[in-house]
């Protein structure tokens, strides 16, 4: 093969090579898209925070951070659930020991939740509340607040929760963290109901 074939081969490999890394950034770019779509509100929805979060429940699942760090995490709930205001302490339980979040939500009328949230940091210790809002979905609720990772630094980041009730009764719950807008984290976690003892 001749200088002048080579270079055509040379160009259709560099075609090839272009295209695919532009269908690679593309499928990157509907992926985030994806992910920063907002479910649908839709106020008479058959799942309550309220009454799925009354009482024992425990969660399972694993977080990514920054698409290279994948780490297990469990959690426990304790709630009371009392004329549409849910007030529950959700325990992780982290390597570095268990870190308390306690939310304080309230269900309003037209499918919404307002509220509070702590967050226990690194030393353990809560900080400050922030506000969360939120709304129901046709299966399940959408949490948002700019708060702090259990067991984490001072670093204020923004949080979407994101949950749906499944056919067995379990509810799935896919967390955004993002920063500026930018997602930096992702969990994906089950929440299932611990049946009453005695």
């Amino acid at each position: 093969m001749g200088p002048l074939g080579m270079m055509d081969v040379q160009k259709t490999g560099e075609r090839t090579r272009t295209s695919s890394a532009k269908l690679a950034v593309a499928a990157l770019l509907l992926a985030g898209l994806a992910a920063c779509a907002e479910p649908v509100p839709a106020p008479k929805g058959s799942f309550a925070l309220e009454t799925f979060f009354d009482g024992a429940s425990v969660s399972e699942g694993e977080i990514d951070t920054l698409l290279v760090f994948t780490e297990a995490i469990t959690a426990g709930f304790a709630g009371t659930a009392t004329s549409g205001r849910l007030e529950l302490d959700e325990t992780f339980h982290l390597a570095k020991g268990e870190r308390l979040q306690r939310w304080a939500l309230t269900a309003t009328p037209d499918g919404r939740y307002a509220g509070t949230v702590e967050t226990a940091g690194e030393d353990g210790k809560l900080r400050p509340a922030v506000p969360v809002t939120g709304y129901k979905t046709e299966d399940g609720a959408v949490l948002n607040y700019d708060g702090y990772a259990p067991g984490g630094s001072d670093m204020l980041l923004h949080f979407r929760h994101w949950m749906r009730q499944q056919a067995d009764g379990t509810v799935q719950n896919l967390v955004r963290i993002s920063k500026f807008g930018l997602p930096i984290a992702g969990a994906r976690v089950v929440f299932s109901k611990v049946a009453p003892t005695g």
